[in-house]
């Protein structure tokens, strides 16, 4: 059987990061912006609160065109405040936002978000590292054990992967291969695309589909569902990957409803086969295939 598998998310627990990273955001809006730490705080909850009534226009935009929802991963929230803010959201406090923004030297709320993100990715990593989810080694074993291949894909560079998986004591080959700068976020296109819970998802997503041919995966597991998973949903429906193949959702406290709901939908037009809470289930899914 083969795996072909997201990185973080799905390895790795991203959630203390996201909530550090929107903390540093709200800390820094705070001093600049001359605001009470509670209400930068609160604020901030409103506009992406917003931003998640509107998830069609909220999220990562790379290159122009929308590769992942708001709400299906923690760590666009300050993106898509920034955006939301950019936008003309109207929430409490937006438009002294703005103002305060410009008044610190910003042509735009994106610019000075993008100015914070780094700096604060960094300090989390710094202070509290980053390692794979424990039991990771016992799972890695006991899959090769299994006879299962395992094709770690992620759009980090292929030297982090190798690090961390070496550090968790894991090394590359038997079994185990790691493909980074896969670009699953790359859009060449608007079209085609598919909609999903009334959610348009882009597919012409060229790097991500030449590797799905190229492996041929039994089964593909993703934290992000557009991003992780509807290429090959689209690549199962049109014949180029076969039917039996399984999408699964690594599943966290902050997993979009709609994307799970997608299990209760029939296979051919589903995106999500099903849904586990850790990647540690993957043995379970590989010993009843």
């Amino acid at each position: 059987m083969k795996i072909l598998s997201d990185f973080d998310g799905v390895w790795t627990d991203q959630g203390g990061e996201a909530r550090f990273i929107n903390e540093s955001f709200v800390l820094e809006v705070s001093r600049d912006l001359g605001l009470p730490v509670e209400v930068a705080r609160s604020e901030f909850e409103g506009f992406l609160r917003a931003a998640h009534d509107e998830p069609d226009r909220h999220g990562w935009w790379p290159r122009g065109f929308l590769t992942a929802f708001v709400d299906e991963d923690e760590l666009l929230a300050t993106g898509a405040v920034c955006r939301y803010l950019d936008d003309g959201g109207d929430a409490r406090g937006a438009g002294r936002w703005r103002d305060g923004i410009q008044r610190a030297g910003h042509g735009s709320a994106h610019e000075y978000g993008s100015e914070k993100f780094g700096p604060a990715m960094r300090t989390y990593l710094q202070d509290h590292g980053h390692g794979l989810v424990e039991g990771s080694l016992g799972l890695c074993q006991r899959l090769r054990g299994a006879g299962a291949e395992l094709v770690i894909v992620s759009n980090s560079p292929t030297s982090k992967l190798r690090k961390l998986f070496n550090d968790a004591g894991i090394e590359e080959g038997d079994g185990l291969r790691l493909v980074g700068d896969a670009r699953k976020w790359w859009i060449e296109n608007d079209e085609p695309c598919a909609e999903f819970a009334s959610r348009r998802v882009h597919l012409d997503r060229p790097y991500y589909r030449e590797i799905l041919a190229r492996e041929q995966p039994d089964l593909v597991i993703g934290d992000v569902a557009s991003l992780d998973l509807a290429m090959p949903a689209a690549m199962r429906k049109e014949g180029a990957l076969d039917p039996t193949m399984q999408l699964v959702l690594r599943q966290g406290p902050s997993s979009a409803a709609w994307a799970v709901g997608q299990t209760s939908l029939d296979r051919a037009e589903r995106l999500v086969d099903r849904c586990v809470s850790s990647v540690l289930e993957l043995e379970g899914l590989v010993e009843n295939r």
